[in-house]
């Protein structure tokens, strides 16, 4: 979710959507547009067919007219077929019927003549020619309902292959959005796995034109990025390494300054002892800080001796091991180290590290009984924990436990316990390929 609380809408299912309307509009576009053009085409061609044969059989008609009405009388006779077309020859303006085709109906198709194709009222379409006789002339005509079953049977015929056909290429189109769609998604794979620290992860060469410059812009990014971190681990490295030698010499002075002075002083001295011995593993923590990013050391670490070596005063620290867990000692003893020494000082007497193996993961458990922390603020201090940028304040102790986890290949949980404050630090499986700063 963004940070307003709403759902980012789908590229790719708005390119679909936006495919499909357009395919379904630009069909429904063409098949009209068809189906009106056919019509009047089709009309068109009808209304041809009727004139010229209008045209054949008066030409007939005025070489052998007289004969075919003596000889044969009203009706001509044919063989069976479908009369698509009837013809009609009518005398006077009543429309006598003098001769006629075998399905032509007994009562003329025009009382009066009319020349040029139309419409009659008993749904007839006609096209009438005067013979040279005055009073007669020539209809031929076709049922109204034959024209619009060839109309229509041409516009579903036409239509039908037209949708057909159109269908196919949007589907076709379709799938090649789809296709440029996931070389999109492959390249955004790619930024989120690049690394500007590991040149390995340095994003492969643009095969579309449109990407080179995203590729670029993202390189060019990270570059800058890398050579700020660069200056910055560089800067606060050194800061550190140059603190620990004057630290060391001042916690030097003081041990000496402790065995001289009277017993008023000494509880003072050590008390300055103490905050020194704090500061000196804040230094340290700061160092581990920056030497998470590199690779990490997998060794099986016997976690009652690596914390025997972490003495806190004030906290008894109960230890519970079922088998070694495989980690980087360095950077578990500058996490324990602080995390006791907080629980120390937030008033804790007991502290209980558990380590276990389940399903196939390593966990590494601590927990206090100090005045822990209420159900919102823990939910906080989660939040503030799984971002990776570092954005707000956690705590060094915390902060420092969740860039160890992540560079083991899991992750730091905070716990909901009823008393004190309570943790869990997920490490992965402990296979040299756990973290992302491993080497293959």
């Amino acid at each position: 979710m963004t940070g307003g609380g709403t759902v980012p809408t789908s590229l790719r299912r708005e390119l679909a959507r936006t495919l499909t309307l357009i395919s379904g509009v630009w069909l429904l576009a063409v098949f009209l547009v068809m189906a009106f053009g056919i019509r009047h085409e089709v009309d068109d061609l009808l209304d041809d067919a009727l004139q010229e044969s209008a045209e054949v059989l008066w030409g007939t008609l005025v070489l052998h007219g007289p004969d075919l009405h003596r000889e044969q009388g009203p009706v001509l006779p044919a063989p069976p077929h479908d009369e698509r077309l009837v013809w009609q020859i009518l005398e006077g303006d009543g429309g006598r019927v003098l001769l006629r085709s075998h399905k032509a109906p007994a009562v003329a198709l025009l009382d009066r003549f009319e020349r040029g194709p139309l419409d009659t009222p008993t749904h007839w379409r006609v096209y009438a020619l005067r013979l040279p006789e005055s009073q007669r002339f020539l209809v031929v005509g076709q049922p109204r309902f034959e024209r619009l079953e060839s109309r229509y049977e041409v516009i579903a015929l036409v239509g039908a292959s037209g949708l057909v056909v159109g269908g196919i290429c949007a589907v076709w189109l379709r799938r090649r959005v789809m296709a440029l769609m996931q070389e999109l998604q492959a390249l955004s794979r790619q930024i989120q796995a690049y690394d500007p620290m590991q040149p390995i992860t340095n994003l492969p060469v643009a095969q579309r034109q449109e990407f080179v410059q995203v590729r670029d812009a993202v390189h060019d990014l990270g570059r800058r990025l890398a050579r700020r971190i660069e200056s910055e681990q560089a800067f606060a490295a050194h800061a550190a390494h140059a603190l620990r030698t004057p630290l060391a010499g001042v916690d030097a002075q003081l041990a000496m300054a402790l065995r001289e002075v009277g017993s008023t002083a000494q509880p003072r001295i050590a008390r300055s002892r103490e905050a020194l011995a704090r500061l000196k593993r804040v230094i340290t923590a700061l160092l581990t800080l920056f030497r998470s990013q590199a690779d990490l050391d997998l060794q099986p670490i016997d976690l009652p001796r690596l914390i025997a070596h972490l003495p806190v005063e004030g906290l008894q620290v109960h230890v519970l091991q079922d088998q070694p867990l495989r980690a980087d000692a360095n950077l578990l003893a500058a996490v324990l180290s602080n995390l006791l020494d907080n629980a120390a000082r937030y008033g804790a007497h007991n502290c209980w590290v558990r380590a276990a193996h389940e399903g196939g993961g390593q966990f590494l458990s601590v927990r206090d009984d100090g005045p822990g922390v209420e159900p919102q603020q823990r939910a906080g201090l989660q939040a503030l924990v799984d971002r990776e940028a570092g954005e707000g304040f956690a705590g060094l102790g915390l902060q420092l436990a969740a860039v160890v986890a992540r560079a083991h290949g899991g992750r730091l949980v905070l716990d909901a316990a009823e008393s004190g404050f309570a943790l869990t630090l997920h490490l992965g499986t402990g296979t040299p390929d756990a973290g992302p700063g491993q080497k293959s």
